[in-house]
């Protein structure tokens, strides 16, 4: 039974205050405590809660994420958040990770709390990068890995499963995972993949070679990347800006599946096809 229930809010979205009071009073009505990160609340204009986003995570039975896909993604940075069912709902624009848009907000919630949903798990990636980095770290993608150079070519030797698949000399790399397929990686000429499938996707960016084409991996496929460049250094993106960091040219990563999951709660009537199809308007002509 939900008893808590957290809240990951857009707090720049200009209807966030009014949907956040509102959805409040739905709860509380319902027997529900609604748990908002004190640094929320202050942004939102609401009273002072004195809650960590980690006590919040802790505590909550579930996680309503309110924003679009960069607030989901920037929730699933969030340390145990893995533990926890996520319903997102899109109070912005584009969005194909959250579930249900603002004008379904209130039935969709309303259906969770009956029960009426069912929770899909969404593949991470782990990312290692070798301790011989400046900076050596150990980071999760629940999007994509991005390596390049803001402004020059590189050179980059990626392997699957320890056997060389392709130099590339491009703008840079992505690494993405199914539900990162309508991300960066579609803007730069990844297919989509729909995202129950367990795999990796390797997204040249503005590759220097016609012969150089995206590749799907399988899911446990493990990628290292060697860096050739001559520049001093690189720059890896996790999940767009969520994670930076800077690479000596020397340093390898290592991308794989990782054990964690992020847990997606689906009502009945979503369907990833759907939005598919109607966000990108597949198949429409052109007039």
């Amino acid at each position: 039974m939900t008893k808590k229930i957290g809240f990951f809010v857009n707090t720049t979205k200009e209807n966030a205050p009014q949907v956040v009071a509102d959805v409040s009073e739905l709860l509380k009505k319902a027997g529900i405590v609604p748990l908002i990160p004190e640094e929320q609340a202050k942004a939102l204009g609401l009273p002072q809660t004195g809650i960590t986003t980690a006590q919040m995570v802790e505590d909550a039975d579930l996680v309503l994420v309110l924003g679009g896909d960069g607030t989901l993604l920037s929730a699933a940075h969030t340390p145990q958040i893995e533990n926890v069912p996520i319903l997102a709902i899109n109070i912005g624009h584009l969005g194909f990770l959250t579930d249900a848009s603002l004008d379904e907000l209130k039935p969709t919630l309303k259906a969770t709390l009956r029960g009426d949903y069912r929770i899909e798990h969404r593949m991470m990636l782990e990312v290692i990068v070798n301790s011989q980095s400046p900076q050596p770290f150990h980071a999760f993608a629940l999007n994509d890995v991005v390596i390049r150079h803001y402004t020059r070519l590189i050179e980059l030797n990626a392997y699957i499963d320890g056997e060389l698949f392709i130099p590339y000399n491009a703008d840079g790399l992505i690494i993405a995972t199914p539900s990162g397929s309508t991300g960066y990686s579609l803007a730069c000429g990844g297919t989509i993949v729909a995202p129950q499938l367990e795999a990796i996707l390797l997204t040249p960016i503005a590759p220097h070679s016609l012969t150089v084409r995206p590749f799907i991996a399988h899911g446990d496929a493990e990628i290292r990347v060697e860096m050739h460049s001559t520049y001093e250094h690189l720059d890896l993106f996790i999940d767009g800006q969520r994670e930076t960091h800077t690479l000596a040219r020397e340093a390898e990563i290592r991308v794989r599946k990782a054990k964690r999951t992020i847990q997606l709660i689906r009502s009945q009537s979503h369907s990833y096809y759907k939005a598919l199809r109607e966000k990108l308007m597949l198949g429409e002509r052109i007039k």
